[in-house]
């Protein structure tokens, strides 16, 4: 659904360097942005081809491995307080029964 993205992989013919180019580019992606809304207008044939993903406008957390231990970690928007920003980020441990929920 972005066409920057499409751009990007479409010519990169190496599965290894195009995975590669895919990680790079979604790394930096933290919300699962959600569908613009739709108007009912003159272009409503135009826009019926092109199908959103039905996102759900939560934050992605950032998962890292210790170990054999996978941890979830949120990270804090940047409009909190100061206070919180002496404060680490929350980690907590990530079971193998939600990997599954």
């Amino acid at each position: 659904s972005d066409p920057n993205f499409a751009d990007k992989i479409r010519h990169v013919r190496d599965p290894k360097a195009r995975m590669a180019v895919a990680w790079s580019h979604c790394k930096t992606k933290m919300v699962c942005e959600t569908d613009d809304p739709k108007e009912e207008g003159a272009e409503g044939d135009v826009d019926e081809s092109k199908k959103g993903h039905g996102g759900c406008g939560h934050i992605q957390p950032l998962i890292r491995k210790e170990g054999l231990k996978l941890f979830v970690q949120y990270k804090r928007p940047k409009d909190e307080d100061e206070d919180a920003k002496s404060l680490q980020p929350d980690k907590r441990l990530f079971t193998p029964s939600e990997v599954y929920t």
